[in-house]
């Protein structure tokens, strides 16, 4: 009874959200570009842009964001400026990737704009050192670590990394994502659940921030929307 008491609360308050507020829009434009995953961008001259700052202070980076799609990926790039670029985990999936500079990147690939962390939601965490932290929900609405996707990326760092002595500029993350992943055909006018983190943590502690200011970010009711578009010179 009490469970289902609480799941009953859960919903209200989703509920309650979605009619107080209108989900954040992110437009991604069609691409015929064939687009290389070197994190040099030279193919995203079509692509909209939206760009984050930490409302808090605790971080002083800027975030820029970009995606497109084609047939067979969906793609983001990430351009952070960020003055000292630090990370250590050389392991997939450490628990400890979090406090490394990052970028983390949330989907909901129906859009459901719930509370349950279920198969159609993943996750992924990437460091400045290439390493990935990655999950999928499941039929429970409970993560699966042992979940490892399938995402190509690189990432290009303007600095020296580790090195506290120097100033640097920031970092580029370049990703692509197929369609087959996501378990969905892309269509112009399709909306798809996202949310966009930056992690500049350095190891002084809890410092973050996204595009929609989820808590947790693992929040799908609380997402934007990514919404494919395709015209019709394409």
């Amino acid at each position: 009874m009490r469970r289902n008491l609480h799941i009953l609360l859960v919903i209200l308050f989703a509920s309650l959200f979605l009619s107080a507020t209108k989900p954040k829009v992110f437009i991604c434009n069609y691409t015929d570009d064939f687009i290389i995953i070197d994190a040099k961008l030279k193919e995203w001259k079509n692509a909209k842009t939206i760009t984050l700052r930490d409302i808090t202070g605790e971080s002083d980076n800027v975030l820029k964001i970009k995606t497109l799609w084609d047939n067979e990926n969906l793609y983001f790039a990430f351009i952070v400026k960020d003055d000292d670029l630090e990370a250590k985990q050389h392991l997939i999936d450490h628990p400890e990737l979090y406090l490394d500079d990052m970028i983390e990147f949330l989907l909901d690939a129906y859009n459901e704009k719930d509370s349950c962390w279920n198969q159609n939601k993943l996750i992924y965490h990437i460091n400045l050192l290439g390493q990935k932290k990655d999950d999928r929900g499941n039929s429970e609405c409970v993560s699966d670590w042992r979940w490892n996707g399938n995402a190509h990326y690189a990432i290009s760092l303007k600095g020296t990394l580790n090195d506290s002595t120097d100033i640097d500029d920031g970092y580029i993350v370049e990703i692509s994502i197929s369609w087959d992943e996501l378990g969905i055909r892309p269509s112009s006018g399709l909306k798809i659940g996202a949310d966009f983190v930056c992690g500049d943590c350095d190891y002084k502690g809890n410092c973050f921030f996204d595009w929609v200011e989820a808590n947790p970010f693992r929040s799908p009711y609380a997402f934007g929307d990514i919404v494919l578009i395709k015209h019709h010179n394409h």
